[in-house]
């Protein structure tokens, strides 16, 4: 044989046994500190081979415990999304209620601040004028009310 035939077949076999070498590549898993799951192609301590990437599984039984286990945590993951997702549009419900109840809240003391004389209607439809402590009592309850709704030291002219 010939020296290029020579060093071409050892080309070839190096080659040949570094593909098969990655074609026994394993997969391992393992949780993190924070409850997190990890895989690699690299053993760490704590971790389970999950499979080889020769398209053969492990062991049958370890295959479908894996394969059970990995669509355990989809689903769990997938609950947590639509879980947030849930929990989110709650939370801008909510803040666009408040912001509704805080823009009322204004308007009413805005309203009470302006106006010359207060009054209440009777069950006739007369007025009854409220007096200056009752006028001022109804404008401070106004702002304690828009303090509440719209958080304190909110501004009326909003």
């Amino acid at each position: 044989m010939s020296r290029t035939a020579i060093c071409i077949s050892s080309i070839a076999a190096l080659l040949l046994a570094g593909t098969l070498a990655l074609a026994h590549a394993s997969v391992y898993r393992w949780v993190g500190k924070h409850g997190v799951v990890h895989y690699s192609d690299q053993w760490r301590p704590g971790a389970v081979r999950i499979s080889a990437d020769t398209g053969t599984p492990v062991s049958s039984g370890s295959a479908t415990h894996t394969h059970s286990g990995i669509a355990a945590e989809l689903h769990a993951a997938n609950r947590r999304i639509e879980r947030q997702k849930a929990e989110h549009a709650v939370a801008a419900a909510e803040a666009k209620l408040r912001a509704k109840r805080c823009k009322e809240a204004k308007a009413v003391y805005r309203h009470l601040l302006y106006a010359r004389r207060l009054y209440t209607v009777g069950k006739n439809g007369h007025r009854h004028y409220m007096t200056s402590a009752q006028d001022d009592a109804a404008r401070i309850k106004a702002r304690e009310q828009m303090d509440q709704l719209c958080g304190s030291g909110s501004n009326s002219s909003a």
